[in-house]
């Protein structure tokens, strides 16, 4: 077996791998970053690498994870390095990355994460928790005073677990004079100004004062971010040693692409950002519709299909032929006919990109994963898109499809190889029960799934939708995917 990453141990990578090329002794704390995943370390933190080669070393960071002590535990053992690999065929590019100064499992070391916080010299906090990470009803878009995370710090907001909860505690900590930024890199549309709204929500229940010293101090940039991060698989591990040289535990094999919009309203100083190539703009709006509905959009579709199938692989369904089409023209004719681009920007461009980096052989992208949290997603990838349409009279056909082939993934158990589907959704029980308990026919069960409105929203569904949505999930359930992409 190969020595360990480390510091002491990182010389020894191979020689085409890229390294650090500042002292990471001299680095200091400036960012915090709530929700270490792979993610954020392949590409938040490769941004804030390229800030820190330019010699300003002000911005070392602290990863934060809020739950789990997996990657903690991780990186401890490495002094908080980690390789991250770019592959796309066979051509691959190495780094050993130093941004992350050090990491921090909030359960167990909260005062460390709250101090940090309230530390003047943390200029930015920046944000991936996933959508359901903010509490946020999905249909009514306010707090959900009801979510477990948000009735614990409502009691004991000094002892906080949930994102929220940390993040009032740790500002309220902070002296008046030091100026925030709170930077959220998660797949929200307007990420920033939800966020600001959903804490401002919070502090107000908690405390007045706390509520005020965020309106006055904090700014919420809104912000977009793009890049496909698989998780990490043994193989994968595997792959990222041979090249290294090195055991690395925390490696990440990823695809080239990598794209940061990122609203230019900050409160006090930020990292160079742009060295890394991200995008400061006076308007993110038009790039965060792009990509949540072209990419985020497709990629659920992807997901559901390609999960009914039997599909392990993103690039499994677009070589699937029947899948792969209905992906392609869900896209170009359905999704992309939805969204304005920023003027001068090529959208068809990008959808041939987008295809091109989903039919990525290499990137071992499961349909699983993008599954997951699907009450959380569709309401914001899909269905603004389906009721604007509905509203100007347009009928979306291929992605009407789709959501009667989420509905039926949420009850159906197995997919068509016989493969059990595991469905990785809190949200997912209530409306499955729905449909379990809706008579068999296919027009009760779409008008009970849209009743449910921390999903679908209290506003009705016009009758002709419900038709045709009843008329694919009936296709669906008598003749499978096949009898569906038919119609």
């Amino acid at each position: 077996m190969s020595e360990r990453l480390s510091t002491f141990a990182f010389h020894h990578a191979r020689s085409k791998v890229r390294r650090p090329n500042y002292d990471r002794a001299r680095l200091e704390r400036g960012l915090v970053h709530l929700g270490l995943g792979a993610f954020h370390r392949a590409h938040q933190a490769l941004y804030t690498e390229a800030a820190l080669e330019t010699g300003d070393l002000r911005w070392g960071i602290l990863g934060v994870s809020l739950r789990g002590t997996a990657v903690p535990a991780t990186l401890k053992p490495q002094d908080s390095l980690y390789s991250v690999f770019e592959r796309h065929g066979e051509t691959v590019y190495g780094q050993i990355v130093g941004a992350v100064r050090e990491v921090a499992h909030a359960p167990s070391e909260l005062e460390t994460v709250l101090n940090a916080i309230a530390d003047p010299a943390v200029q930015v906090i920046t944000l991936t928790v996933t959508e359901k990470g903010y509490c946020q009803h999905p249909a009514s878009g306010e707090l959900d005073t009801t979510h477990s995370d948000v009735c614990h710090d409502l009691d004991a907001p000094s002892a906080p677990r949930g994102t929220l909860g940390v993040l009032g505690e740790g500002i309220r900590r902070r002296p008046r004079y030091a100026p925030l930024t709170v930077l959220c890199c998660d797949n929200m549309a307007a990420n920033g100004d939800t966020v600001r709204r959903l804490l401002m929500q919070y502090a107000s229940l908690v405390d007045g004062e706390l509520a005020q010293h965020i309106e006055t101090t904090v700014a919420f940039p809104n912000s977009m971010v793009d890049r496909i991060v698989p998780a990490a698989t043994l193989e994968s591990l595997a792959w990222a040693e041979k090249h290294l040289g090195l055991r690395d535990e925390a490696a990440i094999v990823c695809e080239p692409f990598k794209q940061w919009v990122i609203e230019n309203r900050f409160a006090g100083e930020r990292p160079a950002w742009e060295h890394g190539g991200a995008l400061l703009v006076n308007d993110v709006r038009p790039y965060q519709a792009l990509k949540l509905r072209l990419l985020n959009g497709t990629h659920s579709s992807i997901a559901y299909l390609g999960q009914l199938r039997g599909l392990e692989m993103v690039a499994d369904v677009m070589t699937d032929p029947s899948l792969g089409l209905f992906v392609r023209r869900l896209m170009t004719e359905d999704l992309c006919a939805t969204v304005s681009a920023p003027m001068g920007y090529d959208v068809h461009a990008y959808c041939t990109d987008l295809l091109r980096r989903f039919e990525n052989p290499t990137l071992a992208h499961r349909t699983e994963q993008i599954a997951m949290d699907g009450t959380q997603k569709v309401p914001v990838r899909w269905l603004p898109a389906l009721r604007e349409s509905l509203a100007a009279g347009i009928e979306r056909p291929f992605l009407e499809r789709a959501l009667a082939a989420w509905l039926h993934y949420l009850v159906v158990g197995v997919s068509e190889s016989g493969q059990v589907l595991r469905i990785n959704d809190p949200g997912a029980p209530a409306l499955a029960e729905r449909l379990r308990t809706a008579a068999k026919d296919a027009e009760t069960a779409v008008r009970t799934a849209l009743g449910h409105a921390s999903v679908f929203g209290g506003e009705p569904w016009s009758e002709v939708f419900i038709e045709r949505l009843a008329r694919h999930l009936a296709a669906l359930r008598a003749g499978g995917l096949d009898a569906l992409l038919r119609l």
